[in-house]
C-alpha cells in the first residue's frame, strides 16, 4: 500500500515538474489564436447591386434610418442592424459608412454615399460559412462527402436566401423611389436587378 502511494506521489511530482518546463506563453498564444480562428467565418458573395443617381443628393444617415424602419416593419425575426466603416482601399485610405443587416448566416451591406454631383447606392449580400465547414471540406478524400452529408443544400436554404435578398433589395428600391419621387428621377427597370451568384453550387 505504501509502495502504491509512493509511486502515485512520484508520478505526481514528475507531472508537476514536466508542467514547469512547458512554455506557457506559447500555449496561451495558441489558445487565443485557436479561439479567433474558430470565431471567424468565410464570406461568399451571393449578390451585388449598385446604381448612380446623377444630379441628386441625400443624407446617408436619413437613407439608412428609412431603410431600417421599412425592413424591420416586415416582422422578420432575428434581424440585427449595425453601422460599419469599411476602407475604400488600403490601410491609409478613407472609410465609407455602410449599414449592415445580419440574419441567420446572411450578411447584407448597403451603402448610400455622395459621388460627384450624384448619389451612389450599392448593396452586397454575403453568405457566411463557418470555419468548421471550411475545415471539414478540406479533409482529404471524404471532405466533400461530409459537407454534403452534414450541411445539406435544401429547398429551405435556397428559398430563405432568396426571400431575405428580396426583402432587402426591394426595401432599397422602395426608399430610393420615395426620396427621388419629387425630382421625377426613377431607376430604369434594367438597373433595378441585382447580379446573382450561385453560392450553393458544390
Amino acid at each position: 500500500m505504501l509502495l502504491i502511494q509512493y509511486r502515485k506521489r512520484e508520478w505526481y511530482e514528475d507531472y508537476l515538474h514536466a508542467l514547469e518546463q512547458v512554455p506557457w506563453i506559447f500555449i496561451l498564444i495558441g489558445i487565443v489564436i485557436l479561439f479567433i480562428v474558430l470565431r471567424r467565418t468565410k464570406k461568399e458573395f451571393h449578390s451585388h447591386w449598385n446604381t448612380l443617381i446623377p444630379n441628386f443628393t441625400y443624407l446617408s444617415k436619413d437613407f439608412y434610418a428609412q431603410f431600417k424602419k421599412e425592413l424591420l416593419s416586415h416582422g422578420i425575426e432575428g434581424v440585427t442592424t449595425s453601422f460599419v466603416s469599411l476602407k475604400e482601399g488600403g490601410i491609409t485610405s478613407s472609410k465609407r459608412l455602410y449599414l449592415r443587416i445580419l440574419w441567420k448566416n446572411y450578411q447584407y451591406d448597403v451603402c448610400c454615399a455622395p459621388f460627384g454631383d450624384g448619389l451612389f447606392l450599392s448593396s452586397w449580400l454575403m453568405y457566411r460559412t463557418s470555419v468548421w465547414q471550411i475545415i471539414i471540406s478540406h479533409i482529404p478524400f471524404i471532405g466533400g462527402w461530409l459537407i454534403r452529408k452534414f450541411y445539406k443544400i435544401t429547398y429551405y436554404k435556397v428559398d430563405t436566401a432568396s426571400m431575405f435578398m428580396t426583402y432587402c433589395h426591394q426595401t432599397v428600391l422602395k426608399i430610393t423611389d420615395e426620396i427621388t419621387k419629387e425630382s421625377g428621377i426613377r431607376i430604369s427597370d434594367a438597373d433595378r436587378k441585382p447580379i446573382l451568384k450561385d453560392i450553393f453550387k458544390r
